[in-house]
């Protein structure tokens, strides 16, 4: 039998927080054909059953691979709790996990400077606080040591904002500064970010709002602002969450992938 040395995921449990659509969905599929168990998350029971199906579809030899269960990361009064149920469920066959990746995240409100509130501006709070009760649980249902790893997601913007977004950027400076704080707290479990730019996802699809027009202009727009101009799609952005739970010597990091945006 030939060696094994790179495929790193094989026999790995995988849990995927916002693994119904978009990103997520394509990192589940990643894990699952380097030979992972995947379990996917999302606050929606029905898009958590339509993703599972979609999944074991996709991959019919793996269908006892693939599992999921709702986890609302957004209600403060019960995050803690749905968490730890998920958690459970993720491990309920007494194996551990060995990566959790965090996607999961919502369009917000982000008015312009000029008209923000006091409430808008605390807007990114829940999403912070879902964080940070992943991390207070997950440690205990995962592998210790550095081959275990929690990768969070924030955006290109964290280091190109746009002028319209400034009150929407301090989320995506939290989520960078808390990833490294955690690096550190819960070592040595590794923690990191990806920063993905303009992706090919159901949020920027709706953009658009059905129209093939605005899409095409909207499109075009986001891949003008990319030396490579295109927008990116959700497979090619996975890679970068395979990347960080494959290699054991990076924590406390953040990997952007943005197109080259940042040098445009």
């Amino acid at each position: 039998m030939p060696q094994q040395k790179f495929n790193k995921l094989a026999r790995a449990r995988v849990l995927v927080l916002g693994g119904t659509s978009g990103i997520g969905f394509s990192v589940a599929e990643g894990a699952l054909e380097y030979g992972a168990s995947v379990v996917i998350a999302s606050s929606s029971p029905e898009k958590v059953e339509k993703a599972v199906s979609r999944l074991r579809d996709a991959y019919p030899d793996l269908s006892t691979c693939i599992s999921g269960q709702a986890c609302d990361l957004y209600n403060n009064s019960t995050v803690e709790a749905s968490l730890e149920s998920l958690l459970a469920f993720a491990t309920k066959d007494g194996k551990k996990i060995d990566h959790i990746v965090n996607t999961a995240g919502s369009p917000g409100t982000h008015p312009p400077l000029s008209e923000i509130t006091p409430e808008q501006a605390d807007g990114g709070g829940s999403r912070l606080a879902g964080i940070l009760m992943l991390a207070k649980h997950a440690p205990a249902h995962m592998e210790a040591g550095p081959q275990a790893s929690i990768t969070l997601t924030t955006g290109s913007l964290l280091f190109k904002p746009f002028e319209r977004y400034v009150t929407g950027i301090g989320l995506s400076g939290a989520i960078d500064a808390t990833a490294r704080a955690l690096s550190i707290s819960l070592s040595p479990l590794r923690v990191n970010v990806v920063a993905p730019g303009s992706v090919d996802t159901e949020l920027l699809q709706s953009m658009s709002n059905g129209d093939e027009a605005i899409k095409k202009a909207t499109y075009k727009m986001f891949g003008d602002m990319t030396l490579l101009g295109i927008v990116a799609r959700p497979e090619d952005t996975a890679e970068s969450y395979l990347y960080l739970m494959k290699d054991q010597f990076i924590t406390g990091q953040t990997i952007l992938t943005d197109g080259g945006r940042l040098l445009k």
